[in-house]
């Protein structure tokens, strides 16, 4: 009975693993078309990270020099407004403005 209850526990925590991975990729996809979409509105369109310039959003960029700033600054804001971004909401405008 034992060894049961063990086979039924380890496909659990791959199950669970696998969720994680999933959502790590979502949420990565994501920030990949946010950082697109961002460096698309720039407003001179000679700026290659996306930095615009425009926006809330743009009072939490600090460094545009590198990488995806648009998303550093993203998560910065939610991190001190204490938000919480829907990955699954691909409503770029909504989500620069909130």
């Amino acid at each position: 009975m034992k060894a049961e209850q063990l086979s039924f526990a380890i496909p659990d925590i791959y199950t669970e693993l696998r969720m994680d991975r999933e959502q790590k990729k979502a949420k990565r996809r994501w920030e990949d078309h946010f950082q697109k979409w961002s460096n698309e509105q720039s407003e001179d369109g000679h700026q290659p990270y996306g930095c615009c310039g425009t926006g809330r959003l743009c009072d939490y960029c600090e460094d545009n020099s590198y990488g995806r700033p648009c998303v550093r600054a993203l998560n910065t804001q939610c991190r001190e407004e204490k938000k919480k971004i829907d990955y699954t909401n691909y409503d770029f405008k909504e989500v620069w403005w909130m």
